[in-house]
C-alpha cells in the first residue's frame, strides 16, 4: 500500500499505539523508508515513529491546554522498564522538546501515578511510553489528557492521528529542542503515595492489614519498589515484593496475564505455581501460616499487576483448601461495591460500568447492591467516559480484565481539591483487601473463605482467541465478517434454548464490533457474543457469555466463529504467524517438549519468517488461541489445530 494511500488512517487502537519494538536494522524495515507506513503495515514501532507521534501529540495538547491549567506549557513523560536501553524514551524526550513543550520527566512511573501526578500538576497532558500488558518484545505510547487526566476518545485520536500525517519527518528533523526536561520523578512519587495514603482514595486506614502477608508481584514493570510503599503504611505482618524491575522481560515470570480466565489455582498445580513467581509466593506464605490463617488470624493475599501497573487481580490463598482464588476485576467489584453498601457510602441512585466482556452473575449482584448496571464497550477508556457521564452517582466501574476505576479526591499544587476517576491497579488491590477485611469480620473466617471462592454465582464465561491476524479484514460488512456473523447465527438458531430470541445489537461507541444478544421472551438480556478485534494486538476474540446451562450452544458457536476468522484473517506477512505455522506442522509429526519446539522455532528463523521471533511467545499464544495443548511437560495439536493445518490456509 502506498504512503499516500494511507494518509489520514488513524493510527490508535483501544489505547494509543503498540507495535513490535524495532531497531533500524530489523529486517522487516528493507524498502520501507517512512516511519508512520512501517507502524500502519507491519506494526513496528520504531524510534522515527516514536518521536514523529510526541512530537504531534505534543503539540495537540498544548493546543487543547486551558488556561485553568498550572502549567499549560508542559507535557509530562514517563514509561514502563522495557525499554532498558532508553532509545525509545529519548526518542520521545526529543519530540516533545522539538514541538516546544517542557517536559516533566518523570521517568520508571505506573501509569496511575502519572495520571494522579498530572492532574495535580497541571501539566498540559502527559505521554506514556508502554506496551501495557503487552509481551516484552512490543512498546507503544498511551496518551492522557488535562484536566482529569483523561483518555483520549476515538474522535481525538483522529485529530492526532491528523497532526502527524500533517508534518514530515525533516520539519520534524529540522526543528530545535525549544522546551525544557525538567526531572520530577521524586516529586511524582512523593506525590502518588500521599495522594494513596489519604481516605476516600485508600480504604485501609494505618494498621488495617496487621496479621496479613501481603505478597507483590509486579510483573517486573513500574510499581516495583513503589507498590510496596504505599502497602507498608497499613502494617501487614509480612510484606514480601518479587518479580520486581530488572529480574528479566516484563509481563513474564508471574503478573497479571498469565492468570487470565483463572478463578483459582490448586494447590497441586505444582508446574504453574513454580513458574509464577506471585503465586509461588503466597503459597509459601500461606502454607506457613495455615493454621493461624484458619483460626482466622489475618490473611494471605497477593497483588499482581501488568507491566505499566492499571491492571491488577488479588490473589488470596484458602487454608482449608491449599488453593488461591483468583479475584479479577468483576470480582474485585462486587467485593467492592458490598463494602460501600455496608459502609453506606454508595451514592443514591448508584451506577456501576461493566463492559461486554464481563460476567452476566457480576451484574446481577451489583444490582443487589443497590446499583443500576451500565454496560459500556471493551476498554476502560469507556468505562472513564461514562464516569463522566453519570457524575456523582457513578460508583465504580472496570473490565474482568483487571481493570478497575473507583473515584478518588485529588488536590493540586494550590489546593484545589477535584475528583479523580482513573484505573489503578494498586489502588483496586488495597480497596478489595479492605474488602476482604471486612468480609472476614461480618461473616466469620469460614464464610469468608466460602464467598472468595465464589463471590456471586457465575455464569458461562470464556474468550476464545486467534493470533497473528490482519484485523483490517474484520470491519462491518467486510467478508470476514459476514461469514462469522453467518456460523454465530446459524449455531444459535440451531442450539439456543426455546423461546429466546437472538439479534443483533450494535454498540453506539464502538460499532466494530460484531454483537449477539439473545433475550427471554420478555425481552430481557440471557446470554451474548461478541467478536472484536484487539485494540493493542495483532488478535481478534469471540466472547461467549451467558447462564451455566448455556456452555455447549455458546461454546459451539465460538468455534464455528473462530474457524471463519482462522480461515479468512491469518496474516501470512507476519513472522509470527509464519512461525506459528511451522510450530503446528511440527507437531502434526507428534507431541514434543517445550524446549525442542523452542529450539526448532529459533533455527534460521529469520530466513525462514522474515524476522527473529520469540519461541516462547509462539507456543504460549498457540496455546491460548486453543491450536496446542500442553500436558505432562509435552506438547501436540488439538483439534482445532489440526483442522486448522488441514485447510491450507495455515502460513
Amino acid at each position: 500500500m502506498a504512503v499516500e494511500r494511507m494518509e489520514g488512517a488513524r493510527f490508535q487502537g483501544t489505547d494509543g499505539v503498540r507495535g513490535l519494538a524495532a531497531g533500524p536494522d530489523h529486517p522487516l524495515l528493507r524498502g520501507e523508508e517512512d516511519p508512520r507506513a512501517a507502524f500502519l503495515k507491519l506494526g513496528l514501532f520504531t524510534e522515527p515513529f516514536a518521536e514523529h507521534y510526541a512530537y504531534a501529540a505534543a503539540g495537540w495538547l498544548r493546543e487543547q491546554a486551558g488556561e485553568e491549567l498550572l502549567a499549560p506549557s508542559a507535557v509530562l513523560l514517563a514509561w514502563d522498564p522495557r525499554d532498558a536501553e532508553g532509545r525509545f524514551a529519548g526518542a520521545v524526550l526529543r519530540g516533545i522538546l522539538r514541538a516546544g513543550a517542557d517536559a516533566l520527566a518523570a521517568g520508571v512511573l505506573p501509569t496511575p501515578a502519572a495520571a494522579a501526578y498530572l492532574q495535580a500538576s497541571g501539566a498540559a497532558g502527559a505521554i506514556l511510553l508502554t506496551a501495557s500488558h503487552n509481551p516484552a518484545d512490543q512498546n507503544g505510547i498511551k496518551l492522557l489528557r488535562s484536566p482529569g487526566a483523561r483518555k483520549l476518545l476515538p474522535e481525538e485520536d483522529d485529530e492526532v492521528s491528523a497532526r502527524v500525517w500533517g508534518v514530515s519527518w525533516k520539519e520534524i528533523e529540522d526543528a530545535p529542542e525549544r522546551g525544557r526536561c525538567l526531572d520530577a520523578a521524586a516529586e511524582a512519587r512523593a506525590f502518588y503515595l500521599g495522594h494513596m495514603g489519604r481516605l476516600p482514595n485508600r480504604w485501609l486506614r494505618e494498621g488495617d492489614l496487621a496479621g496479613w502477608s501481603v505478597v507483590l508481584d509486579a510483573a517486573r514493570g513500574a510499581w516495583s519498589g513503589l507498590a510496596p510503599e504505599a502497602v507498608a503504611p497499613a502494617g501487614p505482618r509480612e510484606l514480601r515484593e518479587v518479580n520486581r524491575l530488572g529480574e528479566g522481560p516484563v509481563n513474564e515470570g508471574g503478573g497479571v496475564v498469565a492468570l487470565e480466565g483463572r478463578r483459582e489455582v490448586a494447590g497441586g498445580e505444582t508446574g504453574l505455581i513454580q513458574a509464577h513467581a506471585g503465586l509461588r509466593a503466597l503459597f509459601e506464605a500461606g502454607r506457613a501460616r495455615r493454621d493461624e490463617l484458619q483460626a482466622g488470624k489475618g490473611f494471605a493475599a497477593g497483588g499482581v499487576f501488568d507491566a505499566d501497573g492499571d491492571r491488577a487481580y488479588t490473589l488470596v490463598y484458602d487454608p482449608f483448601e491449599d488453593a488461591a482464588r483468583v479475584l479479577g476485576g468483576d470480582e474485585a467489584l462486587v467485593l467492592q461495591a458490598r463494602f460501600l453498601a455496608a459502609q453506606g457510602e454508595l451514592p443514591e441512585g448508584g451506577k456501576a460500568v461493566l463492559t461486554i466482556e464481563s460476567d452476566a452473575g457480576a451484574a446481577a449482584a451489583l444490582a443487589e447492591a443497590g446499583l443500576g448496571v451500565v454496560f459500556a464497550p471493551v476498554g476502560d477508556k469507556w468505562i472513564l467516559r461514562a464516569a463522566e457521564r453519570w457524575g456523582d452517582r457513578f460508583a465504580l466501574g472496570g473490565e474482568e480484565s483487571g481493570h478497575t476505576v473507583v473515584p478518588g479526591l485529588l488536590a493540586d499544587a494550590e489546593g484545589r481539591v477535584a475528583r479523580l476517576a482513573v484505573g489503578d491497579g494498586l489502588k483496586s488491590f488495597l480497596n478489595t483487601c479492605a474488602s476482604i477485611r471486612w468480609l472476614g469480620e461480618a461473616k466469620g473466617v469460614k464464610e469468608a473463605y466460602a464467598v472468595l471462592a465464589e463471590p456471586f454465582p457465575r455464569g458461562y464465561k470464556k474468550s476464545l482467541y486467534a493470533y497473528h491476524v490482519d484485523r483490517s479484514r474484520f470491519a462491518p460488512g467486510s467478508e470476514a465478517w459476514e461469514a462469522v456473523a453467518a456460523a454465530v447465527w446459524g449455531e444459535m438458531e440451531k442450539s439456543a434454548p426455546d423461546a429466546t430470541v437472538p439479534r443483533w445489537s450494535p454498540l453506539e461507541d464502538d460499532p466494530g464490533v460484531l454483537y449477539l444478544m439473545m433475550e427471554g421472551a420478555g425481552g430481557q438480556p440471557l446470554a451474548t457474543i461478541a467478536v472484536r478485534n484487539s485494540g493493542t494486538e495483532s488478535r481478534i476474540g469471540v466472547s461467549l457469555r451467558g447462564p451455566s446451562r448455556w456452555e455447549k450452544a455458546l461454546k459451539e458457536a465460538g468455534e464455528a466463529a473462530l474457524k471463519e476468522i482462522l480461515a479468512r484473517m491469518k496474516d501470512a506477512s507476519d513472522p509470527y504467524a509464519r512461525a506459528e505455522g511451522a510450530l503446528l506442522r511440527s507437531l502434526a509429526q507428534g507431541p514434543k517438549d517445550a524446549g525442542s519446539l523452542d529450539a526448532g522455532l529459533v533455527r534460521e528463523a529469520e530466513a525462514r519468517f522474515g524476522a527473529p521471533v520469540l519461541p516462547e511467545r509462539v507456543r504460549k499464544e498457540a496455546l491460548r488461541g486453543g491450536l496446542v495443548r500442553e500436558a505432562d511437560g509435552e506438547c501436540s495439536l488439538t483439534g482445532l489445530g489440526r483442522w486448522y493445518l488441514e485447510t491450507g490456509k495455515c502460513p
